[in-house]
């Protein structure tokens, strides 16, 4: 129960910061992107189907996995975000089948990992949300390699039980971590603010 206290200034910042954050790639924080030192929190692409009452996180025909347009979409993101200079450091994704292809198509590479996993959306146990909570921001205390940004592509439950809203399919959470784990939520962008950023 301590530590649940705990977390929970920490959840209510978080979720009022969320509430009145851009929905925009400003000339700002585009120029905060190209210089580096922040998180792209994706969460997965559109998809299609539905978990089995089993998951095999080694077998993708037992997942919900990625439609073809959001195939298409994860590409294109990408491709908008090298146009637009945004460079890429470490690439993370949680282990399931729709995270680990969407990081890919986005980055064209992906270290998958276990602690981007959400065991919650299934157990609905305190200790579990809890879990997710510390394991994000135990991710979040490590900072983006120089130069570049981190990119993290995963359930949108696991920022959601973090900050208080939902990712769309595709969407992004641009963060600045700081060293504590905490963070600042910059803005959310989707794939047509993307894109809109590089008709500037």
């Amino acid at each position: 129960m301590r530590r649940a206290l705990a977390f929970l200034p920490l959840l209510l910042s978080a979720a009022a910061t969320a509430q009145t954050v851009p929905e925009t790639v400003s000339p700002t924080l585009l120029t905060q992107l190209r210089a580096g030192g922040l998180v792209l929190y994706f969460r997965h692409f559109d998809t299609q189907g539905a978990d089995g009452a089993t998951v095999d996180l080694r077998d993708c025909a037992t997942q919900r996995n990625l439609s073809e347009q959001g195939r298409t979409n994860a590409r294109e993101v990408g491709r908008l975000l090298r146009e637009l200079r945004v460079p890429f450091g470490t690439v993370l994704s949680g282990e399931y089948c729709r995270n680990r292809e969407s990081a890919a198509l986005l980055a064209g590479r992906v270290m998958p990992v276990p602690t981007l996993n959400n065991p919650y959306f299934r157990t609905g146990t305190e200790a579990d949300r809890l879990k997710v909570i510390g394991d994000l921001r135990t991710l979040l205390r490590q900072p983006p390699r120089a130069g570049t940004n981190t990119v993290i592509v995963t359930h949108e439950q696991n920022l959601r039980l973090t900050t208080g809203w939902m990712l769309s399919e595709g969407e992004a959470a641009v963060l600045k971590p700081a060293p504590d784990g905490s963070f600042t939520v910059l803005a959310r962008v989707t794939r047509e603010g993307w894109a809109a950023a590089l008709r500037r």
